[in-house]
């Protein structure tokens, strides 16, 4: 007859038996907007942060470990804020399996251990429509860390949200229990101007001196004039472009100068990384080429004519 565990290795060993909800893929953190309801339009789809052009993903869960006794899960998503502790965000997720701003939906284990989640979007509020929002959560039993919600709503960032994924599991006695919530990384709105993707539309020169100062026009999505820096990169160097916040324009377009090259000695061209920076958060926009051309102070090779014309001529100041 097998003795009685210590309770403590019983407790283990329940821990142990328990299937892990995982985040197999991230949603994408930037180019979502979200929408209000009063905009009549789809709030679109979150991607998965693995999206390219080619090919598109969707956020995905899977519950990993033992499930020989588990029948079934019920998977809740809901928003949460950004920063810890985590609490009910105002707004709502809206698509396919959603309801009253959360999403649900229930997961045979033994057929498919992985969920993927499409056609999921992000319906934002007014901040007067915050209270609302949360009081409507209060009502769900929606608080998946027990935070007792947030106390004041200046506290909310309304631009960002995480998606945070609650799992109640059910075995086939009929007995069900919850697996610890998990959070996605952040979503970040893309129509604001403080969290946005950082995107470089074009330059209008893309090629200059060695020794910098080129005056280049560069058009972009919104920045903020006061957020924002332009720099060059080539390995480990790295050069700041010299501008004003005066020469952001209508936040699309910036007008600066190149910085200096670290070599003003280069004798063939060498192509650079320009990039935006956001200074609060350091999020860079991808990479558009420049390409520094060697220093040459005799742009109109007047010196070396003239080399050329004596070699062949003479000084012009010999006696016949």
């Amino acid at each position: 007859m097998r003795g009685r565990q210590d309770p403590g290795t019983e407790q283990l060993e329940s821990l142990l038996d328990k299937p892990e909800l995982v985040i197999t893929e991230q949603p994408k953190q930037r180019g979502m907007r979200f929408r209000y309801e009063c905009e009549g339009r789809s709030a679109g789809s979150i991607l998965g942060a693995s999206t390219t052009e080619q090919n598109k993903t969707l956020p995905a869960i899977e519950l990993r470990g033992n499930v020989q006794q588990v029948k079934k899960m019920k998977v809740t998503v809901s928003l949460v804020t950004k920063d810890i502790p985590y609490r009910p965000h105002p707004h709502g997720l809206v698509g396919k399996d959603c309801f009253d701003g959360v999403c649900v939906v229930t997961i045979n284990p033994r057929t498919s251990r992985k969920h993927s989640f499409s056609n999921l979007g992000i319906q934002c509020v007014r901040r007067k429509e915050i209270d609302p929002a949360l009081e409507k959560r209060r009502s769900q039993g929606i608080d998946p860390f027990h935070s007792g919600h947030s106390k004041s709503i200046e506290d909310i960032e309304m631009n960002v949200v995480r998606l945070c994924f609650q799992c109640e599991v059910e075995k086939p006695d009929g007995e069900k229990y919850s697996l610890s919530p998990v959070v996605s990384e952040p979503i970040y709105d893309k129509k604001a101007t403080t969290t946005s993707e950082l995107k470089i539309s074009r330059l209008n020169v893309v090629r200059g001196p060695c020794t910098g100062k080129t005056e280049i026009y560069l058009l972009c999505d919104k920045v903020q004039k006061d957020d924002i820096e332009i720099i060059f990169t080539h390995g480990e160097w790295m050069g700041k472009a010299e501008f004003a916040q005066t020469d952001v324009h209508r936040q699309i377009a910036v007008v600066f100068k190149s910085p200096p090259f670290r070599d003003l000695d280069i004798q063939e061209e060498v192509d650079v990384q320009v990039q935006l920076r956001r200074l609060s958060d350091h999020m860079e926009s991808e990479p558009v080429t420049f390409t520094y051309l060697p220093h040459n102070p005799d742009p109109y090779e007047v010196n070396r004519k003239r080399k050329i014309a004596k070699d062949v001529f003479g000084d012009g100041n010999r006696v016949a």
